[in-house]
Order: C-alpha cells, then sequence, then structure tokens
C-alpha cells in the first residue's frame, strides 16, 4: 500500500491584481468565474496541472461543471475567457487541457515527509520560546516518544531511497520541468519536458537495450546533443520556462 500524499497549489500574491483576473472580475458574473477557475486548478492538483475530458457528457465544459458542482454555462464561459488569454491551453484533439501557470504553483509531499517538516517547526518554535533552557533532554509529548517516530520516519525514507537506487522509477512531468529550470538557471540549452516524457515512455524507459537507470543523466544527454547539433530534432527543443506551451 502507498503512503499516503498531500498536496496543496500555493496562489501567487498577485494572483487578484493581475490584468488577467481583474479583468475577469470585471465580467458580468466575473466572481463566479474566477471561483470556477480556483475550482479548476484544485481538480487538476493531482494530475500536473492537467484536466482531461472523458466523454462522459457533450462536451468537456458539461463534464467540469458536473465535476466542479457550477453551471454548465458559467463553466463555459470562463473556459472560453481563459482560452482566450493564455490561463488555458487545448490539446488538438480537445480531450486535455493544461493550466500552465498552475503546473509551477502545484507542490506535494509524503506523510512521513509532512510529519518530519512539522517536528522540526515545533522544535524551533521551541527554542525560540525557550532559549536558555537545556535542549538536549530529549523532548516527549504526552505518552509518544517523538524522537523515535522521527527517526523511523527517516529509515522510512532511506528505504525507499534504496529501493528506488535498485529498480528505476519514471520521473514525473513535474520532477523533470524542475529539473530543466534549474538546468536552465544554470546555462544549460534547455529540454523539452514533456517531450522528453513522451519519447522515453514511447521506447519503455529504455536507453538502447538497456533499462534506463538516471533520468537526470538522460536529460544531461540531451543537453550535450543540443550543443553538438544544429539541426532541429526531439533533442534539440526549444524551452522557455517562463513561455513554455503546454502542447507545442
Amino acid at each position: 500500500m502507498s503512503e499516503k500524499r498531500y498536496f496543496w497549489l500555493k496562489l501567487a500574491d498577485d494572483f487578484f491584481t493581475s490584468k488577467r483576473i481583474k479583468r475577469l472580475r470585471s465580467l458580468a458574473g466575473g466572481d463566479t468565474y474566477t471561483i470556477i477557475y480556483l475550482k479548476m486548478q484544485l481538480k487538476a492538483l493531482k494530475t500536473e496541472g492537467y484536466l482531461y475530458f472523458d466523454g462522459v457528457m457533450n462536451d468537456f465544459a458539461e463534464e467540469l461543471a458536473l465535476d466542479i458542482d457550477e453551471s454548465a454555462e458559467n463553466v463555459k464561459v470562463t473556459i472560453q475567457y481563459l482560452l482566450s488569454v493564455g490561463l488555458l491551453e487545448c490539446s488538438e484533439d480537445g480531450l486535455k487541457y493544461c493550466l500552465p501557470y498552475t503546473q509551477k504553483l502545484i507542490g506535494s509531499e509524503t506523510a512521513s515527509t509532512q510529519r518530519v517538516r512539522d517536528f522540526r517547526q515545533r522544535e524551533k518554535e521551541k527554542k525560540a520560546l525557550h532559549c536558555n533552557a537545556n535542549e538536549t533532554e530529549v523532548k516527549r509529548i504526552g505518552n509518544a516518544d517523538i524522537d523515535i517516530e522521527i527517526e523511523k520516519d527517516i529509515e522510512i525514507d532511506k528505504e525507499r531511497i534504496k529501493k528506488e537506487s535498485r529498480h528505476f522509477v519514471p520521473p514525473t512531468l513535474s520532477e523533470v520541468k524542475a529539473y530543466c529550470q534549474d538546468r536552465v538557471r544554470e546555462g544549460h540549452p534547455a529540454v523539452n519536458p514533456e517531450r522528453f516524457i513522451d519519447f522515453y515512455e514511447s521506447k519503455g524507459w529504455m536507453v538502447g537495450k538497456n533499462k534506463m537507470k538516471d533520468w537526470k543523466a538522460a536529460v544531461r544527454t540531451w543537453e550535450n546533443r543540443r550543443n553538438e547539433e544544429k539541426g532541429e530534432s526531439h533533442e534539440n527543443i526549444e524551452w522557455d520556462p517562463a513561455t513554455y506551451n503546454c502542447f507545442k
């Protein structure tokens, strides 16, 4: 049974002051459309910023309205506006919708990671309140030995890392995007994360005749080929993190 994972959406501090949102809210019914946009982002949390049309209803707007409990007419107006200003993108077949700005604001962590983070935060707060106290004694809350619980969580994470090192686990689109963005900031050539994933998924994550062992090394190989080749191919697609289009 896989460990529980928590997801969250970071809301930019200029969300309500951005021109796109201010224009949306200025429309008749604009506050409702804004809420629908927020609901769409929350629905896309676990799918890395994508929404899908499954064909249950006549069109995507009706199906989305059913999912988020809003009227189909209001959802349709919201979708049309988001598409017109670049806050929503649609694949050519109309089955996949991308929220490009949302993808940058999605985060997640496992339950054990959250417990470790919360425990460390509590310890920092205690030290701030009792800076002159003796901090060497093991802290206990009720009957639970927090120190032992943290050690267990750390051991669980170590075992997971060992297993992943022995058995290759394909990366998510978010992981590849984050790594590519870091590499671009360091001055390396840009690599298109979605095409990287699509390319290796089509090959069963094989490198030649061998199973891939390190996807980050594969990203670096694509970068090296970009330096060596001047022609256009799947290894040398231009990708600007600030203007990346989900379907190009």
